[in-house]
């Protein structure tokens, strides 16, 4: 992790210790001039409060005006990252005391620094980076041990004044409460995640993304946040994450993904949303702009050819455009077919209009599977599904669906409960835009499940649907 943290940025951390090392001999100094006690643990506190700066808005970027606020303040602890930024400040809670000699102060001062940091990365563009409660938490956290350790080592001396500064530390607290409720918090916008809903995730999930994200675009991106996300309804886990921009000039870019948990089996990637820009593309050697889907697919198939290899197998392959006219560039998939049942090996690349790689889908499933017969065509499976959705919008109360067009268009290989079942995927949308025949190439489509044995119905998020 540290090597990822402070890649690129040696030279700037040695001017952060050696301006540390200057500004904090000062202190020393200027405490001795004026006749100040304890001069070497003033320099520290100096030397440490510019060093915790220099770390944590290096790399700064702009603004976002946004912060995240974790409730679940167990979380951080289980963390790389949380228990560095509590290691990071146990020194300024230590250096500070023994500086001091005064707790409150020094409790005043342990907590402001860490709030006021959180809130300058949300608000001070060039100084942007992510602001996280968790962060400022374990830093608080971090400097409290510090304040603690030096209570122990102080306490035998009886040197510590315990109700020195009590009243400027009220009157600043209280200050620093109504600035930050009246000024500070309706400047920012916030994000609440929790046990329900998004989570920090651990160091494991964490380097699995970076794996594949390495073994997808090498170093081309750097990681952002990385969130661990239940299903809805149904027992599974994905990773979302961030990539950002290397490029210094457009350093507020970024591009979203997801990686299924445990497995670490199905890989997305959206590098681009927009066919406006292309900065987030990754572009592929020796390859130039595309203007049909024959160009796109030798782009696609050039990009495979250097990440996903195994991919050049695939006995189906298609390239279709994205948007009417192509606006958004051509998506190419790979596919494994079995006695005309698509196995859940499967990949998805699509190029846009620059020629670069805007978005992969990788589903690293196996090639072959056995299966039992199916037993229902796709005009059953289509009934079904339009049974299923009635059935459902009845027990609810929400009366009709209105005029929706049913499209069963393959059936699939599907893992339920560990037993590998034919399922046929059935796009369900508006009869006036109705789905086509390849649901990759619309994402209108909401697909559902039919197994071709059982005649079971899934809805689009793979929750099971009684029929009766």
């Amino acid at each position: 992790m540290f090597t990822a943290v402070f890649q690129a940025h040696y030279v700037y951390l040695a001017a952060c210790a050696l301006i540390a090392f200057v500004f904090g001999g000062l202190a020393w100094f200027l405490s001795l001039r004026f006749g100040k006690l304890h001069g070497v643990w003033w320099g520290l506190l100096v030397a440490t409060v510019i060093g915790i700066l220099g770390v944590t808005f290096m790399g700064g970027g702009p603004a976002s005006g946004q912060c995240v606020i974790n409730h679940n303040v167990a979380e951080p602890f289980h963390t790389t990252q949380g228990l560095w930024n509590l290691a990071m400040t146990v020194p300024l809670g230590l250096f500070g005391l023994l500086a001091v000699r005064r707790p409150l102060p020094v409790v005043v001062g342990v907590v402001t620094l860490p709030l006021a940091i959180e809130f300058t990365q949300a608000t001070v563009g060039g100084l942007g980076r992510v602001c996280d409660s968790s962060d400022a938490e374990m830093n608080i956290v971090g400097g409290l041990v510090g304040l603690t350790a030096a209570l122990v080592t102080m306490a035998g001396r009886r040197s510590v004044e315990w109700q020195g500064g009590l009243k400027a530390s009220l009157i600043a607290a209280a200050a620093l409460l109504l600035i930050g409720t009246g000024v500070a918090r309706p400047m920012l916008a916030y994000s609440n995640i929790d046990g329900t809903g998004l989570s920090v995730a651990k160091d494991s999930q964490r380097q699995a993304v970076e794996r594949a994200v390495q073994e997808a675009f090498g170093d081309r991106y750097a990681l952002g946040h990385v969130y661990e996300q239940p299903c809805i309804g149904v027992p599974c886990t994905n990773i979302i994450f961030t990539l950002l921009s290397r490029d210094e000039k457009h350093p507020q870019d970024f591009a979203n993904g997801s990686l299924s948990w445990p497995d670490k089996k199905h890989l997305n990637v959206l590098l681009e949303d927009s066919d406006r820009s292309y900065v987030m593309g990754y572009p592929v050697a020796g390859t130039r702009k595309p203007t049909n889907r024959q160009d796109a697919f030798q782009i696609a198939q050039s990009y495979i050819r250097e990440r996903y290899p195994w991919a050049k197998d695939a006995p189906v392959h298609r390239t279709f455009p994205v948007g009417q006219k192509a606006e958004l560039g051509w998506m190419t998939n790979w596919r494994w077919l079995e006695g005309n049942v698509l196995m859940p090996r499967m990949l998805d690349v699509q190029v846009d209009r620059a020629g670069q790689v805007s978005q992969v889908d990788v589903t690293l499933g196996s090639t072959h599977v056995k299966l039992e017969k199916a037993k229902l065509d796709a005009r059953q499976a289509e009934r079904d599904v339009q049974e299923a959705m009635a059935a459902r919008s009845k027990a609810s109360g929400s009366g009709d669906q209105g005029d929706l067009s049913f499209k069963a268009f393959t059936l699939k290989a599907v893992n339920r409960d560990g037993v590998w079942r034919p399922e046929w995927l059935v796009g369900v949308s508006s009869a006036a835009n109705p789905s086509s025949t390849d649901p990759t190439a619309s994402s209108e489509a909401d697909i559902w499940r039919v197994d071709a044995v059982s005649g079971q119905v899934y809805d689009g998020t793979g929750i099971s649907v009684k029929t009766g």
